[in-house]
């Protein structure tokens, strides 16, 4: 079996990590929300939305099909902003209100090597802890857009956040998490993903495979899937020096998770959707 390493290419202004067994490639807001209005026994009507449902009809890359090249992220905190199964503004409130709980869908990433014909794939989690390390965990952000007269990249205010959760007991599964504590949003911020570790929560066609990404389907689904997160313009390329060690855009890459502070999101990625939603409840 070949030796492990990561491999550093640039395309479409984002980073890939590719573990050579054919096995891991790591690449690294906004849907139409579904709104509906309902009015309980007192008469006060209450509008509801779910961000982020059209994307949960993909399915995560990772495990065994090896079809599509296992696909995570880590070390960030990011929002869809283009999905072609969900048009529109993703994960953009819609009216102000309260998140009340949230999901995720994963895949089940390999734990050993897997052989398949004369082909011998790495396993996936123990190379996903090594990267980013471990558990894997997850949780949402609402975050405000500041100095928007700016030009570059956006800036994103961190308003609050849910607490954080470990995802390996959920693989393989789409798990939803009521939130004890709703959180308040208003119209216009933004929910994002925060992945303090790695998640395997993105999926990624097979036209953008390493062997096939400069594909025109490729090229495509890059313009119609398409998400940012929170590295600067000149950090968005993680990977791996020759020597094994991580590139200064990995060892500088972390999720944004202080209350009030405020980020760049200077890196536009292509081809991925970060599969997660949040149901917003508010007043009619």
């Amino acid at each position: 079996m070949p030796n492990l390493k990561l491999t550093f290419s640039e395309h479409f202004s984002g980073g890939r990590f590719r573990l050579l067994t054919g096995a891991v490639l790591l690449a690294m807001i906004l849907v139409l929300p579904l709104a509906t209005t309902i009015s309980p026994a007192d008469g006060k009507a209450v509008k509801r939305a779910l961000l982020g449902k059209g994307n949960m009809k993909l399915e995560p890359n990772c495990g065994t099909d090896f079809r599509r090249e296992c696909t995570a992220e880590g070390k960030i905190t990011g929002y869809q902003a283009l999905s072609k199964t969900s048009p529109g503004r993703n994960f953009v409130v819609p009216f102000a209100g309260k998140i009340v709980s949230w999901s995720i869908k994963l895949a089940r990433p390999t734990r050993k090597e897997v052989k398949k014909g004369n082909t011998t794939y790495s396993a996936q989690a123990p190379f996903l802890n090594s990267v980013f390390g471990s558990p894997a965990q997850a949780r949402i952000a609402v975050l405000k857009q500041v100095e928007k007269k700016k030009k570059g990249s956006p800036r994103y205010k961190m308003v609050r956040q849910s607490p954080i959760q470990v995802l390996n007991p959920y693989f393989g599964t789409t798990v939803q998490f009521a939130l004890s504590t709703p959180l308040n949003v208003i119209k216009n911020q933004v929910v994002g993903l925060t992945i303090p570790t790695w998640a395997p929560a993105m999926w990624k066609p097979a036209a953008c495979n390493a062997s096939s990404f400069e594909s025109p389907a490729c090229q495509q689904a890059e313009k119609e899937y398409t998400w940012r997160g929170s590295r600067a313009s000149d950090k968005c390329n993680i990977g791996n020096n020759a020597d094994g060690s991580p590139n200064e855009a990995l060892a500088k890459s972390r999720p944004q998770q202080k209350i009030d502070s405020v980020k760049k999101y200077g890196c536009y990625y292509g081809s991925n959707v970060l599969l997660y939603t949040a149901t917003i409840i508010g007043e009619g």
